[in-house]
C-alpha cells in the first residue's frame, strides 16, 4: 500500500514524476475509434491539478482528434523511480487563448516561426478527471505483485479524492 496517505502527498508524487519524467505520451482516439499516441512536451500542471497544457498546431493528428473526441490521456514515466503517472481526462482547443505567451517556449520556434501570436499556435488545455500513479521509488504502490495504481479522481466540487 502507499506510504503517502495524503492527497497533496500523491500530488506532489504526481508532480516530481512529470518532472523525472521529460516530457508525456499524448493519447488520443484517431477517426477509427483506436488509440493514437505521440510525445509531447506538456507545460507543468497548475497548482491544483486541474489543467495541463500543451502547444499544438491546428493541422495536427492531436487536434483533429481531440476536436472530434475529447477523452485523452498523458502517459509520464519515472524510470529512476519505477513508476509512472497516467492522467486521464477531456481535452479542448484554445485557439485565441491570451495565454499563448505564458505557454511559450523559445524552443517552439523552430515549428512556430510566427512565435506565440500566430494563428498556428494553439493551446491543448487537458482538463484531468483522474490520475493513475505507482512509484517504487518513492513510495507509492501496492505490492509489486499486485500491479494496481493509487488511483485520484476529482469529487462533485473539483477536488482531488483518492479511490484505490
Amino acid at each position: 500500500m502507499s506510504q503517502h496517505s495524503s492527497v497533496e502527498a500523491l500530488l506532489n508524487v504526481a508532480e516530481q514524476t512529470i518532472k523525472a519524467a521529460g516530457c508525456a505520451s499524448l493519447i488520443t482516439l484517431d477517426e477509427f475509434g483506436y488509440p493514437s499516441s505521440r510525445a509531447v512536451a506538456a507545460f507543468p500542471p497548475d497548482a491544483k491539478f486541474s489543467r495541463v497544457v500543451i502547444g499544438t498546431h491546428p493541422d495536427s493528428r492531436k487536434n483533429l482528434h481531440v476536436l472530434r473526441e475529447p477523452r485523452v490521456a498523458l502517459s509520464y514515466v519515472d524510470n529512476a523511480n519505477r513508476g509512472y503517472l497516467t492522467v486521464i481526462g477531456r481535452a479542448h482547443i484554445e485557439a485565441d487563448s491570451e495565454e499563448k505567451t505564458t505557454y511559450w517556449v523559445d524552443r517552439f520556434s523552430a515549428f512556430f516561426p510566427e512565435g506565440p501570436g500566430s494563428s498556428d499556435y494553439q493551446l491543448m488545455i487537458v482538463v484531468p478527471e483522474r490520475l493513475e500513479l505507482r512509484s517504487f521509488g518513492l513510495k507509492v504502490a501496492e505490492e509489486p505483485t499486485r500491479w494496481r495504481p493509487v488511483i485520484l479522481a476529482k469529487d462533485k466540487a473539483g477536488d482531488w479524492r483518492q479511490t484505490h
